[in-house]
Formats: structure tokens, C-alpha cells, sequence
């Protein structure tokens, strides 16, 4: 989908999300073009669902791996989310799909002694044209969430 296109799904999905905001931007970056996995518009009905609120969680570490540690550790209300997307933007050079690999399944195994039920719980990866910063290279995850309104 063309950055306009996804802009007019999230518009007519959710009229009152504020376009400046981080979350609009965010999902705009998730379900836009570049991404190496493909991810379906489905999941962003899903995710903007009725009575929900939305947050977004940026982290750089020194691998995706380190990522879902932090965002674990971290910031447990994740964990409480009805749905979440994620993307990892991969350092400049090569992608390498075993650490992406590595990432998704320690957030599967942290997940496991954890009850959660996200829906949508989807990922995708981007590569970023970044340089490196002091020596290593960085890797990022945004994680955007959605969490329950209430009444």
C-alpha cells in the first residue's frame, strides 16, 4: 500500500486518531512500504478496535534480543496490551534474519510465562540507512500498543 492509501485506511478506521500523533505515524511506518515481512490491513482494524487507547514504545539496544528484554523488563504494562505491532529496524548493512529469528523467539518464550492474548501480534523489519554509533551497530524496535478504554 502507498503511504496515502494507508493514511486514508487509518483515517476512515479511526476518524478521531490525530494524524500528527506518534501512534498515526507509527502505524503509517508499520503498514507502509518498505517493510520485509508483509503485513495484512486486517490487523489494523483489529488494532484500532472500539474503546482503546495507544502507545508507543521505542528501544535500541545492542540486538533485537537485547530489545524484547528491555521492552519486558521494562515495561511490563505491555504485557496487559490487547494487541501490538512491532517493527525492528535492522542496522545499516546485510539484515540478519537469525537475530530477527532469535528476538521473535524470546519474546514468544518470556511471553509463555505470561498470560497475554494480543490480537493483532504482529512484526515486520526495515532496513535503516544509519551508520553505526560507537562501533556497534544499533538495533531499534518500535512497539505500538493498544490497551483496553474501558466503559
Amino acid at each position: 500500500m502507498t503511504t496515502s492509501e494507508v493514511n486514508a485506511l487509518i483515517k476512515k478506521l479511526s476518524p478521531f486518531l490525530d494524524e500528527s500523533s506518534e501512534v498515526f505515524r507509527e502505524l503509517a511506518v508499520f503498514f507502509g512500504e518498505g517493510g520485509k515481512i508483509d503485513v495484512h490491513q486486517d490487523d489494523l482494524q483489529k488494532f484500532l478496535g472500539r474503546k482503546r487507547l495507544f502507545r508507543v514504545i521505542r528501544l535500541k539496544g545492542e540486538s533485537y534480543k537485547d530489545c524484547v528484554y528491555q521492552l519486558v523488563d521494562n515495561h511490563p504494562e505491555s504485557l496487559d496490551a490487547l494487541g501490538m505491532l512491532r517493527y525492528y529496524k535492522a542496522p545499516a548493512g546485510p539484515v540478519r534474519w537469525e537475530h530477527v529469528e532469535a528476538a521473535e523467539i524470546a519474546m514468544g518464550q518470556e511471553l509463555t510465562m505470561n498470560a497475554y492474548g494480543w490480537a493483532p501480534d504482529a512484526w515486520t523489519l526495515f532496513e535503516s540507512a544509519d551508520g553505526e554509533t560507537e562501533g556497534k551497530p544499533d538495533h531499534e524496535m518500535v512497539a505500538i500498543l493498544a490497551f483496553d478504554y474501558g466503559d
